[in-house]
């Protein structure tokens, strides 16, 4: 028996393609400007919304009070509206045209939330439908009012304009 040589197999070869130390620094320094640039636009943007809701929301609640002025100061909130924070704690909720949030706790505490602050802007957000629906209800109810009391008037100033007709001939 002859014995081959033994072919030795060598491992392979390992080949380190490493990115050069100044070259992975200049990455994170690129990385790094980069991120900070997106950080200064969306600052930026932030600082706009931030102001553009803050006229939004005293637009919102100078609006409110045209509107309501004629009808009265408060307008009743359902619970269900409200945060869910406040679901089981709070037992009436009133908003007072202005921007003031009345809460009337379970236990009788009352709480004054101003909606036109920053903090309560969610809040707004989260009861601005409810409000809607509470104007949409106010208004339509002054209407019905007013067409009753203009179908009341209407007949009977025709017959007072006919009866003042008679007595300006003369």
């Amino acid at each position: 028996m002859t014995q081959e040589p033994a072919t030795q197999q060598s491992p392979p070869q390992v080949i380190i393609d490493a990115t050069p130390k100044s070259e992975v620094q200049t990455k994170s320094e690129e990385q790094a400007i980069e991120f900070m640039k997106e950080m200064q636009e969306n600052a930026g943007q932030i600082s706009e919304l931030a102001a553009e809701e803050e006229n939004l929301v005293t637009q919102f609640f100078n609006s409110m009070l045209k509107i309501f002025k004629p009808f009265g100061k408060t307008v009743e909130i359902t619970l269900s509206a409200l945060p869910e924070k406040y679901h089981g704690q709070v037992s009436k909720a009133y908003l007072y045209v202005t921007g003031q949030l009345i809460l009337v706790y379970a236990n009788g505490e009352i709480e004054i939330l101003n909606l036109a602050e920053k903090e309560n802007h969610d809040i707004l957000v989260e009861i601005t439908s409810e409000i809607m629906m509470q104007l949409k209800s106010v208004i339509s109810a002054y209407r019905l009012r007013t067409e009753k009391r203009v179908k009341f008037l209407m007949p009977i100033t025709k017959e007072l304009q006919k009866i003042a007709e008679v007595f300006s001939e003369k």
